[in-house]
C-alpha cells in the first residue's frame, strides 16, 4: 500500500499503524474495521446534557486474505488483515546483536470459549468506572453479538458482549496530557499500577504477561513517539497472553488484549481491555529460521504493520509508503493468529528505526518464523 497521507504520526490505526490522532472511543471505527469480521454499525450517541454528537462508525472489513494453504492438517502460511508495507531500501544490521533462537516450536490451534457479558453485567462494569447504570445506547451487531455505550461529561466506554471486550477514553485526551504536571512513571511503576488500576475496577490480571511500553507526546492533531521519558506527556503498556513463555499478539497485532495509557499525573486516559477468552492445543512442531535466515529475509518477506514518526518528525506532512531504511535492534519470537483461521503460528518480530525518504519513524516489522 502506498500514497496514504498522514501528518505527522496521524495514520491509519490499521495493521498496526498505531494512530497518529489520541486513542479514544471516536477512534473506535478504525479499530473496529480490522479488529471484527464482518462488522457494519453506525452509532449515534446522544451525549447527556450536553446536546454534542458522537458519532461512531466501522465500515465492513476489505476481505480478509486468506491463507494459501489452511486446510485442515496443514499450517496456514502468514498473512495479514490490515493495512502492510515494505523495506525497499538498506537494512541495516549493526544495532541488532545477534540472538539465539530456537530451532523448532509448536503451532497452536485456538479454541473460543464462547462466554458473553450480559446487559446486566455491562451496566455493573460501567458502575466499577463510575459511570452511570443508564445505558447512553445499545447496538445490535451481527452474529447476536451487542455493545452497550455509555457516556459522561468527560468520559465514553463501550462494552462489548462477544468477544467480551471493554474500551475506555477521555474525549479529549490532548487536553488531559499535553498540559498536566507530574512525572511519568518508571516501567516497573507503571506495570504494578496497570494491574493495581484493573483489579480495582474488577478486570482479571492473572492471565497476562507486560509486553511493551511506550513513551509517547500528545499534542493536537498528533502522536509521536519518543525514547525520553523526560519529554513524554503519556505512557503506553501493552500487555499479552502467553503460551509456553512466548507471547500472542492476537489477530491484528495492534491491538494487544490490555493496553493501558497513562498521563504524567498517573490517571488513565484510556483502556482497551479483552478477556483472555481462547484456550490452546499443540497442533504442529515447526522447524524455524535461525537468525541468519531471519535477517536475510527481512527485505523480501518481511511485512512492516506499525510506523509511528519520531519526535523530530513531528510537524512534518508525510505519506505512509514503504520503508527506505530499517534498522532494527530487538527480534523476538511470539505468536499471531492467522486471520480467518483458528491456528496460532510462529513470527518474528523486528522493532527498531526507519525511515520514509528523510522521515525517520519507528518501525515494526513480522516475518513468518517457519522454516519453509
Amino acid at each position: 500500500m502506498t500514497g496514504a497521507a498522514v501528518f505527522a504520526g496521524v495514520s491509519s490505526p490499521a495493521a498496526p499503524i498505531f494512530a497518529g490522532k489520541p486513542m479514544t472511543l471516536n477512534d473506535l471505527s478504525g479499530f473496529l474495521q480490522r479488529n471484527r469480521k464482518k462488522i457494519l454499525l453506525a452509532i449515534l450517541i446522544l451525549l447527556v446534557g450536553g446536546g454534542a454528537l458522537l458519532f461512531w462508525q466501522s465500515s465492513q472489513k476489505n476481505g480478509e486474505p486468506d491463507p494459501t494453504n489452511g486446510e485442515e492438517g496443514e499450517v496456514p502460511t502468514f498473512s495479514f488483515a490490515g493495512d502492510t508495507w515494505k523495506i525497499s531500501g538498506q537494512i541495516n544490521l549493526g544495532k541488532l546483536a545477534e540472538t539465539s533462537l530456537p530451532q523448532e516450536t509448536v503451532v497452536y490451534k485456538v479454541s473460543e470459549q464462547k462466554e458473553s457479558t450480559t446487559e446486566s453485567q455491562a451496566q455493573d462494569i460501567a458502575e466499577r468506572f463510575a459511570f452511570d447504570r443508564e445505558i447512553t445506547n445499545r447496538v445490535s451487531l451481527p452474529g447476536e453479538e451487542r455493545m452497550f455505550v455509555f457516556a459522561q461529561d468527560e468520559v465514553n466506554m463501550a462494552v462489548f458482549s462477544y468477544p467480551r471486550e471493554i474500551r475506555y477514553s477521555f474525549k479529549n485526551i490532548v487536553a488531559k496530557t499535553k498540559n498536566v504536571s507530574g512525572k511519568i512513571y518508571d516501567q516497573a511503576t507503571a506495570i504494578q499500577k496497570s494491574k493495581e488500576y484493573l483489579e480495582g475496577k474488577g478486570l482479571p490480571t492473572t492471565d497476562i504477561v507486560f509486553f511493551g511500553v511506550r513513551y509517547l507526546i500528545y499534542d493536537v492533531e498528533a502522536i509521536v513517539q519518543t525514547q525520553n521519558p523526560k519529554r513524554a506527556n503519556a505512557l503506553e503498556l501493552s500487555f499479552v497472553q502467553a503460551v509456553a513463555g512466548q507471547s500472542i499478539l492476537g489477530k491484528t497485532i495492534s491491538e494487544p488484549l490490555v493496553r493501558v495509557v497513562f498521563n504524567r499525573a498517573g490517571t488513565v486516559v484510556s483502556l482497551s481491555y479483552k478477556e483472555t477468552d481462547q484456550t490452546f492445543t499443540q497442533f504442529k512442531i515447526v522447524p524455524l529460521l535461525n537468525f541468519a535466515e531471519a535477517t536475510a529475509d527481512l527485505e523480501g518477506k518481511g511485512l512492516v504493520i506499525s510506523m509511528l514518526p519520531t519526535e523530530a518528525a513531528k510537524e512534518r506532512f508525510i505519506e505512509t509508503d514503504d520503508l527506505t531504511s530499517f534498522t532494527p535492534q530487538t527480534i523476538s519470537l511470539v505468536y499471531y493468529q492467522v486471520p480467518g483461521t483458528e491456528f496460532l503460528i510462529p513470527i518474528y518480530l523486528f522493532e527498531g528505526k526507519g525511515a520514509i525518504s528523510d522521515i525517520e519513524v519507528y518501525a515494526n516489522v513480522a516475518l513468518s518464523a517457519i522454516k519453509p
